[in-house]
C-alpha cells in the first residue's frame, strides 16, 4: 500500500520536540500525593476567519505536593497552547501567502483531546490526541502520553515499568505481531514483520494492561487511525515492577 505525507509545517515538528522532552524528562519534584486525586478537563473553542477548534486541557487535583501538581498543569497547558499557537501561526502564514487567493480559504482546525489510561495516589497516565487540518484530503493526528509517578515525581518511560534485564521490548514486540497477524489488512504490507520496541517506545497505562500504540502511517494507512495495542499484565508479569504488579492486582 503506497504511504501519503501531507506537509509538515513548523507546529508538528514542535510537536514531535514535545514528545521527546516527554520521552527524556527526568525527576520534576518529590511529591506525596493523598487519596482523591483527580482530572477534570478545562474546555477552550474558538473560531476565527483562520482557525477554528477546541481544546481540552487536562487539571489534575488532589496532589498533597503542590509544587508538583502545579508544575503539571502548567506543563500540560502550555504544551497544548503551544501545539495551537504553532497552527494559528503557520495558517497566518499560509493566509499571506495564498493573497487574492486567500478569498477561497478554509479555516485551520486545531483539537486536543485527552483520555485517562490510568489514575491512582501513586500513578498518572494520561494520552493526549492532538489533532489538526491544515488543507488537503484529511487532517493529521499525533498522541503523546504524560505518564507520571506521582509518588516519586519523575516521568516514567516504558522501561521503567519493568526490573533489569527483563527482556520487555521482545515480550511486547511478539505480542503486537500476533494481534497484527489477525488483521494483517490494516498495516502496510512491507512492516508485518518489523515490529520493534525501543525502551522509550511510546504507551500509557491501564487497569488491564499496557497500551504501545504508533503514529499515523508508521506502521498502517490514514484509515487505520493511530494503531494501538492492549499487552495484559499477565504476559508481563515475571518481569513487572511490584509497584506495576499493584496496578493489576486492584483491577
Amino acid at each position: 500500500m503506497k504511504r501519503g505525507w501531507l506537509r509538515l509545517p513548523h507546529y508538528l515538528i514542535l510537536l514531535w520536540l514535545i514528545a521527546a522532552m516527554l520521552a527524556s524528562a527526568g525527576a520534576l519534584a518529590q511529591a506525596g500525593p493523598s487519596p482523591g486525586v483527580v482530572i477534570t478537563p478545562k474546555m477552550v473553542s474558538w473560531e476565527t476567519e483562520l482557525l477554528a477548534g477546541e481544546v481540552k486541557i487536562p487539571v489534575i487535583t488532589g496532589l498533597s505536593d503542590a509544587e508538583l501538581e502545579n508544575f503539571l498543569n502548567f506543563q500540560w497547558e502550555r504544551e497544548i497552547n503551544s501545539f495551537v499557537e504553532g497552527i494559528r501561526a503557520e495558517a497566518e502564514a499560509f493566509h499571506r501567502e495564498l493573497g487574492e487567493e486567500a478569498n477561497h480559504w478554509l479555516p485551520f482546525q486545531a483539537y486536543v483531546d485527552f483520555k485517562i489510561g490510568y489514575l491512582d495516589e501513586r500513578f498518572v497516565s494520561l494520552p493526549v490526541v492532538y489533532y489538526c487540518y491544515t488543507g488537503g484530503a484529511h487532517g493529521m493526528s499525533f498522541q503523546v502520553s504524560n505518564n507520571v509517578d506521582l509518588a516519586a515525581g519523575t516521568r516514567l518511560n516504558l522501561e521503567d515499568l519493568f526490573l533489569p534485564g527483563y527482556d520487555f521490548c521482545g515480550v511486547i514486540a511478539a505480542e503486537v505481531n500476533r494481534q497484527r497477524a489477525e488483521n494483517p489488512d490494516y498495516y502496510f504490507d512491507e512492516t508485518m514483520a518489523e515490529t520493534v520496541i525501543l525502551p522509550d517506545h511510546p504507551f500509557y497505562l491501564t487497569s488491564q494492561g499496557i497500551v504501545v500504540y504508533f503514529g499515523l502511517y508508521e506502521i498502517a494507512p490514514y484509515s487505520t487511525g493511530i494503531p494501538e495495542f492492549l499487552i495484559p499484565y499477565e504476559y508481563l508479569w515475571e518481569g513487572l515492577k511490584p509497584e506495576i504488579q499493584a496496578i493489576a492486582k486492584t483491577k
